[in-house]
This record gives C-alpha cells, structure tokens and sequence, in this order.
C-alpha cells in the first residue's frame, strides 16, 4: 500500500511536469510561483533541474551504487559537449548522432580511467584524487587547444531555420521536453541497475568490497563497467548542455565547482537510491537559481570586500550592505546560504533527504502499530 501511494505520488508529479508548458504563463502558475517565475524563466529553472538530475544519476551508478568517490565528472560532461560539438561544427553531424559518438568516447575513457585505477588497486581518497586529476588534465587540454577554440571555447552556429535533426530550437519547451525524457530515461535504467544482478553487485562493492571479492565477485570488471556507464551518461548530457546554451568554454564547464554540483544532487536525495538524485535536484536547483537571483540579481552596488577595507564605521558598513543586497548584489552571500543548506542536510540526514523520510515514515508506522 505505501509503495502504492509512493507510486501516484510520482505518476501526478510526472503528469503535473508534462502539462507544465501549457500553463507556464497562466495565473495559477503566476500565484504559486516566487516572485511571478512564469513563462521562459520558468522553464529555464525545470530543464536546469532535469539536465542536474540526469547528470547526478549518472554519478550515482558509480558514486552511489559502487561506492566510489569521483569528484572529476566535469571531465567527461566537459568531452562528451566537446566531441559532439566538434562533429557538429566541422563534420556536419547532427548532434543526435554526436550524442551517441560523445556517449561511446566518454565510456572509452572512463573505462581506461578506471582500468588504470583500480587495476592498481586504487580506492577511497586514492581513487578521487585521480579523477580530480583526470578533470584537470582534460581541462589543461581543452583550454590550449587551438582545434577547438583553446581559451575562447566554441559557439555554435545559430541557424533560424534549424529543424529538429539539428537540435536547435527557438522555444525553450523543445528543450523543456528532451530533458525531461532524459530524466525519465535516467530514472528508468538506475532501477534496472537497482534490481539486476550487476546492481546488487555494486551494491556488495560499496558496502564492502575485500567480501564481495572473496565471494566471487569480479570487483574490477563490475567499477569498470559501472564508470564506463556513468562516463557514458555524462557525456550525453555534455551535448544536451551545449545544444542547450550554444556556447562551450573550458573553464564553465571543466571546473571542480560543475563536478561537485553534478555529485551534489545524489548526495543530498540519497546516494544509492533510485529516486534521490532526482529529489536532490528538485531541492538544490531551485534553491540555487532563488538565492542567485536574489541576491546576486545584478546590482551595481559596492562590494563585500570594498565595504570591509573602507573606513566607514560599522553601522554604514552594514547599511551600505544592505542597500547592496537591496538593489540586486549579494557579494557571495548566495553561495554562503547554498552552502548552510547543504552542511544542514548533510549534518542533520546524513544518508540524504530520501532515506531520512523514508526513516521517520517507518518510525511513524512501528508508533502506530505498538499502540495498535
């Protein structure tokens, strides 16, 4: 009955998303929305949320399920964007088809990524270290090659008349709808992964690896496939990104700061679980875009650190701040409140938001059955 009742609750939020765009501009949407968020911004803010919740799904078949660490995904979003880019741009290749070619390179290298570390037996902090390095090297690369655009990055051509097979589109409800089915799409293969035997072998290797090899599990056959897979994923979503934004540049998307928001969303839904990374990205991305837009809203105020080294006493200081924050600046005090949320969810359910209701629903249900 529970997961009956688990179920609607998903299907109406699915039907509610897939109605969306047909109310995006009306008055209820208007009313129930912060500050108006109606129409294309709207929209912009529901594909971030479906592009991060597929991009930490793809994490999580190897950070959550598998258990590895890996804070360099950037790499892989970062070459899957470039490589179909590239197709598109200098081969003519639709970037359909640049996704699959972007999506069979990134799993090459995730898998000699991960050959490499775990035939040497790297795990842990071990592990994590390579792929922060793997990213910057990637980044390195990226950033001095003149080929594709070095420190310039590439910009797509635009064409007005582009049609589907380009993947290029005028309205962002096009875009609006591919991320979700990509979403879905996540969704549906990490609850394959979840019940198949593979999934339950990851799960061995996450819980305790030195066992499950002693009982005959392939451990690194299983770490290989399972970052090949991820790598794959992150790749594919490189190239909705580029579609997306129609501009790629090394040091936006190759950074440490894109691989710990593409972990953040698992983290914080529940790693491991079928349905946290995208509870996570509901959670984190609307945040994120509100505090941004509050406090980071384009104001031409004095800085944070302007205001610090002034000889104003305090109380100016801390009315100028104000009328700083007032008039559309934040000077970082968006990231300070993103990152208080993430140390209180973290601190407070420290296996994610999912599991955490999911403990106090059947510590509700044991009361209920005792006093029964």
């Amino acid at each position: 009955m529970r997961a009956l009742r688990t179920n609607w609750f998903y299907i109406l939020m699915f039907v509610g998303l897939l109605v969306l765009p047909l109310f995006q501009e009306s008055d209820f949407v208007g009313a129930v929305m912060p500050g108006g968020l109606t129409g294309s911004a709207l929209l912009h803010v529901c594909i971030l949320i479906f592009f991060f919740a597929f991009m930490s799904q793809a994490w999580n078949i190897i950070g959550g399920f598998a258990g590895q660490l890996s804070i360099g995904h950037a790499a892989f979003f970062g070459i899957g964007a470039y490589v179909s880019t590239i197709c598109y741009v200098h081969l003519g290749l639709s970037p359909w088809l640049g996704m699959i070619v972007a999506a069979g390179i990134t799993a090459g290298f995730g898998a000699g990524l991960g050959l490499v570390s775990f035939h040497y037996g790297l795990k842990g902090p071990f592990f994590t270290l390579v792929t922060v390095a793997f990213a910057e090297i990637i980044r390195l690369i990226l950033l001095h090659w003149e080929f594709v655009g070095a420190a310039n990055g590439i910009l797509l051509p635009y064409a007005p008349d582009a049609t589907f097979w380009q993947f290029q589109f005028s309205d962002k409800e096009p875009y609006y709808y591919i991320g979700l089915l990509m979403m879905l799409c996540s969704i549906g293969l990490v609850a394959w992964i979840a019940r198949s035997r593979f999934g339950y072998y990851l799960h061995a290797i996450r819980q305790d690896e030195d066992a499950a090899e002693a009982v005959g599990i392939p451990t690194k056959r299983c770490k290989i496939q399972a970052i090949a897979l991820s790598a794959a994923l992150a790749g594919m979503g490189g190239t909705f990104y580029a579609q997306y934004t129609q501009y790629i540049v090394p040091d936006d998307m190759v950074v440490g700061r894109v691989s710990v928001e593409i972990l953040l969303g698992a983290v914080i839904g529940g790693a491991g679980t079928v349905m946290g990374p995208i509870i996570g990205a509901f959670i984190l991305i609307p945040v994120g875009e509100a505090t941004r837009v509050i406090f980071e809203g384009g104001g031409t105020g004095i800085s944070l650190s302007t205001l610090l080294a002034s000889d104003m006493s305090f109380g100016d200081k801390f009315l100028a701040y104000l009328d700083y924050i007032a008039g559309g600046g934040g000077g970082g005090l968006a990231i300070i409140l993103y990152g208080l949320l993430l140390m209180v969810v973290v601190l407070g359910m420290p296996g994610g938001v999912l599991p955490w209701i999911a403990g106090i629903r059947r510590r509700a249900l044991q009361r209920l059955e005792a006093a029964a």
